[in-house]
């Protein structure tokens, strides 16, 4: 089996995480990114995303990019779907679809599968929870999304 790499699984998750908000706000809004990505992950408005709620955000993101439908996310479809959401190619700093996938590809077969992505989803939301109570402030997520799609410099 394959080792994951933590911090790679973290930003993917986030990533994921946050395009389905951003789809959610382009949706409500007609613009990229105009909404308020925490309040869309947490949509019982709280102030705190659990881990339910992030599962939640996490299979509707996997379900738009799986394109194909089969079950399985392949880089092509992971780069549309990032393409398609934030209306622009990724920048170089940014993981290629290859790096993001390669992070929690436990069978090391290049395609991320439900399974797979649930998995490192919910590693990530553990990551997330700085302070352990369980839950994703504002906060939490805001320094997790400072680290969003940077290239792991090791």
């Amino acid at each position: 089996m394959k080792r994951t790499n933590w911090s790679g699984a973290l930003v993917l998750g986030l990533a994921c995480g946050l395009a389905v908000a951003c789809e959610d706000a382009r949706t409500a809004d007609s613009k990229p990114g105009s909404g308020d990505h925490f309040k869309m992950m947490d949509p019982n408005g709280d102030g705190k995303i659990s881990p339910e709620e992030h599962a939640e955000v996490t299979a509707r993101m996997f379900a738009q990019m799986d394109a194909s439908g089969d079950g399985r996310v392949t880089a092509a479809e992971m780069t549309a779907g990032h393409e398609r959401v934030s209306g622009r190619k990724p920048e170089k700093s940014e993981m290629s679809a290859e790096e993001k996938i390669r992070t929690i590809d436990t069978d090391a077969d290049g395609v991320l599968t439900a399974d797979e992505h649930r998995a490192g989803s919910r590693m990530m939301f553990e990551r997330l929870d700085a302070d352990r109570d369980g839950f994703v402030s504002r906060e939490e997520l805001e320094a997790g999304h400072a680290m969003k799609m940077r290239k792991d410099p090791q």
